[in-house]
């Protein structure tokens, strides 16, 4: 990861770099940070925290129902809000993998509340993890439904077909096919067609409820403390910053952000989540500050006051990846949600002390602030604010 990170940056340059701005009332600092990310939340971990957990569960699991209509349409249905990580594109991507079909002949709903499996929803970098795991487990007890009907319907054994671009045919003369609209219309409207029995019930159609991959109990003595995030991604930020001298203003001029998730289902949603969780560490870091009065009334109640980083406080990000798949999870999925944060704040306050490491800065509270900076130089040790 290290070593990954150290490839997107000259680091000779950027100490060259350091001399030649002191010259002109700037300073230059590096800093990195590497960060475990713990994923895939168990509940155990509220026996970890507490003997007597207020919500004393020891399961997490997610589910799925997939049906495909009679019009050869498949239609997936998850059971946690929508909070912005595009699960409807993972669910999408993994149905079709699993399935062998284009992902345009896939939709995905939401059920109600009061119509909904069992889920958790998208908390503790979990929910790709999760919904694999559900989806995985439903597909597979609709490829079985569809290689049963397929093959009765082509008149050859089960062991005789294959699944491929959304048909059953029989391997080795892929001519001798049954689609799947055809095997569904079939499956739907003419069960007379079918033998008796439970292995040819009407429809096609499986939910699963998926389990946590592993997860284990603290004992009782805490002689051991179980297992909770058994999935740990990984993440190594490299920040430069530039620090005017006369307003101690921190600019950020250079970031690399390398992060394992394990095999990554789709980049673009996963750099979109590590673009914004570095956003979010940046507000943290640089701008992001509660003030209060004298009589204790919050000063900053409204954006007007209250600073966050906007795009031009962003820098350009360079974000690249390092898999290694976990061998708990379906595909050897790692979460990623909270990555970009974590390891942005610790980057960025390494950086300001390296600027100032002849004068042995070192930053002890967020954020750094130009108030905040001047006040650490001058040996007060404390903002005004």
């Amino acid at each position: 990861m290290l070593d990954r990170a150290l490839s997107h940056i000259d680091l000779d340059a950027w100490e060259a770099r350091r001399v030649s701005a002191r010259a002109e009332g700037k300073r230059i600092g590096i800093g990195v940070a590497t960060v475990n990310e713990r994923s895939v939340l168990s509940v155990t971990e509220l026996w970890f925290l507490d003997e007597k957990p207020a919500f004393p569960q020891t399961s997490s699991p997610e589910s799925v129902r997939i049906r495909i209509n009679a019009d050869g349409m498949a239609v997936v249905t998850i059971f946690a809000p929508h909070w912005g990580n595009s699960p409807e594109t993972v669910a999408k991507q993994l149905t079709a993998e699993y399935l062998q079909m284009d992902p345009d002949h896939i939709a995905v709903n939401y059920a109600s509340t009061e119509n909904g499996l069992i889920s958790k929803g998208p908390v503790g970098s979990r929910y790709t993890v999760m919904l694999a795991g559900a989806i995985a487990g439903a597909t597979a007890t609709l490829k079985t439904k569809l290689i049963r009907f397929g093959a009765h319907m082509l008149g050859v054994a089960e062991d005789e077909v294959e699944v491929h671009d959304e048909s059953v045919s029989v391997i080795g003369d892929p001519s001798r096919r049954q689609s799947f609209a055809d095997i569904a219309r079939a499956a739907h409207s003419f069960r007379l067609s079918f033998p008796g029995g439970e292995d040819f019930r009407s429809g096609l159609s499986a939910e699963h409820t998926y389990d946590h991959p592993y997860t284990t109990m603290p004992k009782a003595d805490r002689s051991d403390l179980g297992v909770f995030y058994p999935i740990v991604g990984h993440a190594c930020h490299i920040v430069v910053v530039e620090i005017d001298e006369r307003t101690n203003q921190t600019r950020i001029v250079k970031y690399i952000a390398v992060h394992d998730a394990g095999t990554i289902v789709n980049p673009r949603i996963v750099e979109g989540q590590i673009r914004g969780g570095i956003a979010q560490g940046i507000g943290t870091a640089l701008y992001e500050i509660y003030r209060y009065g004298e009589g204790g009334q919050l000063l900053t109640a409204s954006l007007a006051d209250y600073a966050i980083p906007t795009a031009h406080e962003i820098p350009d990000i360079v974000v690249d990846h390092v898999e290694t798949p976990s061998p708990f999870t379906e595909f050897g999925i790692k979460g990623c949600g909270e990555g970009g944060r974590l390891a942005c704040m610790p980057a960025v306050a390494s950086a300001i002390d390296d600027a100032f490491r002849a004068e042995g800065l070192f930053v002890a509270e967020l954020p750094v602030t130009p108030s905040h900076l001047h006040a650490m130089r001058s040996g007060s040790g404390s903002s005004p604010e």
